[in-house]
């Protein structure tokens, strides 16, 4: 199966829709997916970077043979910080990636009640 992605810049709000980049928008019990690192003695988890959400229900029309979820939701984080330019613990390079440093995480149900924009601040906020 093949799917064509169309971009478009959209001016309305993309809570608990299909969308690249920004903040995921998450169930209150998932987690953030991180990769473990170990740095100057220091063992802690790496935020992965959040690359899109896809709402089941727009991909269900390219899937008659019934192989993906139709409802819910699919998220996709990778370890691409390096790729974006910005200074990373986890130097990825061309060829196969270790285990963990590409997470795609699935929740069964859309809820813009219980659902929450998740974003990453730093120590200052």
């Amino acid at each position: 199966m093949a799917i064509r992605i169309h971009l478009e810049r959209v001016e309305t709000e993309l809570f608990c829709s299909s969308k690249w980049w920004g903040d995921p928008d998450f169930p209150t019990d998932m987690e953030y997916p991180t990769y473990p690192v170990e740095e100057d003695g220091e063992s802690y988890g790496y935020p992965l970077t959040f690359l899109c959400q896809i709402d089941c229900e727009d991909i269900a029309p390219f899937d008659p043979e019934n192989r993906l979820p139709h409802e819910g939701m699919f998220y996709v984080f990778a370890a691409v910080d390096a790729y974006a330019g910005y200074d990373s613990p986890i130097p990825n390079g061309p060829g196969e990636w270790p285990k963990g440093q590409v997470v795609v995480k699935y929740t069964r149900h859309i809820n813009f009640e219980t659902f929450h924009a998740c974003m990453l601040v730093d120590d200052e906020d």
